[in-house]
């Protein structure tokens, strides 16, 4: 398994040989857009209405899986930190 570690610039993977591998970013405008969809698919799971989080998942999950298949050759562990977002940090 790989862990990834960057940000929209790209980063380093820790690969299963143990060493560091560099990968390329997604760019600030997707990233930004990367980052509030797994956002977006946290919090939904934590509504309470039955079927509702469902509902938010199913809506995001496309872009987020296209965009994480795109970049995360292999598969692995994404580590993704406070992220500037309109002026306010994710969390």
């Amino acid at each position: 398994m790989n862990i990834y570690f960057g940000s929209d610039a790209g980063g380093w993977y820790i690969g299963p040989d143990g060493k560091l591998h560099h990968w390329e970013g997604w760019g600030v405008e997707k990233f930004s857009e990367l980052t509030r969809a797994l956002t977006i698919i946290r919090e939904a799971s934590h509504f309470k209405t039955p079927g509702l989080g469902e509902q938010v998942f199913k809506g995001v999950m496309g872009f987020a899986q296209k965009e994480l298949d795109t970049h995360m050759k292999g598969g692995g562990v994404l580590v993704i930190g406070p992220t500037q977002l309109s002026g306010q940090t994710a969390r």
